[in-house]
């Protein structure tokens, strides 16, 4: 094979893979005078097609694909596309550099400068590959390239590439058996891959990095990665990686956007608060005072997304619940005395509580029609005063689950996260169980403390509505304001 003349100018070098999509070759075109490489992909997908012009169709389907990601400077450009006897090929650009396989070897660990830069490039990456409605599936350290010479991270690899579109598709049994299974989350296991897939799997590598740890360890019961224990970097950029892998793919970022906004934010964090407003000073504080590296730089001078800044604060009086209705389909609701600001769909109804016993202030209850069960699903907020102000979020965090299985036998926990609150450190946990009715019930709750009260969200649906309306309820969570 090596020595092989292809289209009569491109000579093969080096046998890159041999995979159930295809051979990937390096060669070099011996028309030019410096020789110049490429990479050449040999597509056998669509070899077993029987209708001759549903294989043209296809090919160019994957031509046009490569060709609109090849418009990314870190993606490899197509170069063009040829036949050889009756074999299809793509000719792409040659990136001169390592996988970052070859640096994330067992023990190297990197910064938290390291990780930031890397995550803020794989997603500028991957916003654009999602654009198009594309899903990578096997984003791994193999298919990520670091160039030798700008030092870059380029994004290859695209035998899985899925296409929400559905104009291209590569067969079930194919797409299962091409990844690391230490980069694939669960629905992608079970082949039904989601955007926020290719997220998960760029935060699993973060994880790796930061660990220096591979195979990832997954626990058997909830799905997560184990790592939060191994790290010693800003809970914030924690928090932010643990969003990106978590279990269920409705709990993570929905959008690589959404991740770099985050990001964006947590830089900011890192610049002296005095500096924040003074453009002038900005690019010195960041050079002086950033612990993040030089992709930070890039987000204070190109990025026009504004990061989300803590509520300000309102003085509480002892004032009756107020809502204001928008033109959006959500209501605010508002209680100066618990201090409490939140969101609410108009299609749910709101009621006061006000229990003093159990500190249970509000709760909307969804109005739509639900002919499956007599429950509606729910959302309440409660705000308990603590018996010790000093109490910390971990050990309220410890003995909220703990009451769970005491007092519900039937409960079992399905993930526990960290999470922000109302800009304030909090916890999630989701965990199934049995209603006072004996009813089988899925649970989202999410708490945090502030001067000695735990504000509490709850989130409770029927297994099989669940996830019909948690959207709405980490809308509302994402709302939730402590004045």
């Amino acid at each position: 094979m090596l020595g092989t003349i292809l289209h009569s100018h491109y000579q093969i070098v080096k046998v890159l893979g041999i995979g159930k999509s295809g051979a990937t070759y390096l060669v070099k075109d011996l028309d030019l005078i410096d020789s110049q490489f490429y990479v050449i992909k040999r597509i056998d997908y669509i070899d077993n097609v029987r209708v001759p012009s549903l294989t043209e169709q296809l090919f160019g389907i994957q031509c046009s694909i490569a060709h609109q990601l090849g418009k990314h400077p870190q993606i490899p450009t197509l170069i063009t596309k040829f036949e050889v006897d009756g074999n299809r090929y793509l000719v792409r650009e040659y990136i001169d550099g390592e996988p970052l396989s070859a640096q994330l070897t067992p023990g190297a660990i990197w910064s938290q400068t390291q990780t930031f830069d890397f995550l803020v490039e794989l997603m500028e990456i991957l916003k654009f590959f999602h654009s198009f409605k594309y899903i990578h599936q096997d984003i791994n350290p193999h298919n990520i390239i670091r160039h030798r010479d700008n030092g870059k991270f380029y994004l290859i690899g695209y035998s899985c590439l899925k296409d929400l579109g559905s104009t291209w598709q590569i067969p079930e049994n194919e797409a299962r058996n091409l990844n690391d299974p230490s980069y694939v989350p669960y629905e992608q296991e079970q082949n039904i891959p989601k955007l926020t897939s290719d997220i998960y799997a760029v935060g699993a590598i973060a994880i790796q990095a930061l660990t220096g740890r591979y195979p990832l360890e997954k626990d058997s019961h909830s799905y997560e990665i184990k790592w939060r224990d191994e790290v010693k970097i800003d809970l914030k950029l924690v928090e932010i990686i643990n969003r990106m892998v978590r279990p269920d793919y409705r709990n993570r970022y929905q959008s690589a956007d959404e991740v770099l906004q985050a990001l964006h934010a947590f830089a900011l964090t890192q610049i002296p608060a005095s500096n924040r407003s003074k453009p002038y000073l900005l690019l010195g504080a960041a050079i002086g005072a950033l612990v993040v590296g030089f992709s930070t730089l890039r987000f204070f001078l190109t990025s026009t997304n504004k990061p989300q800044l803590a509520a300000s604060t309102v003085v509480a009086t002892p004032n009756p619940p107020q809502l204001v209705t928008n033109s959006s389909g959500w209501q605010n609701y508002t209680n100066k005395t618990a201090r409490i600001e939140v969101k609410y769909p108009t299609t749910w109804q709101q009621q006061d509580l006000a229990n003093i016993v159990t500190g249970e202030q509000v709760i909307f209850t969804n109005l739509i029609q639900n002919k499956a069960s007599k429950n509606r699903e729910n959302i309440s907020i409660r705000v308990e005063n603590l018996t010790n102000p000093q109490t910390s979020l971990a050990s309220y965090t410890q003995s909220t689950i703990a009451e769970i299985s005491k007092y519900d036998r039937a409960a079992k926990i399905v993930e526990s996260s960290p999470i922000t609150v109302a800009n304030r450190p909090g916890n999630l946990i989701v965990y199934t169980g049995r209603d006072e009715n004996s009813l089988a019930v899925k649970n989202l709750e999410v708490w945090t403390i502030e001067r000695g009260r735990a504000y509490i969200i709850t989130y409770r649906a029927t297994p099989d509505r669940y996830y019909q309306f948690l959207d709405t309820a980490m809308t509302i969570v994402n709302s939730f304001k402590i004045n």
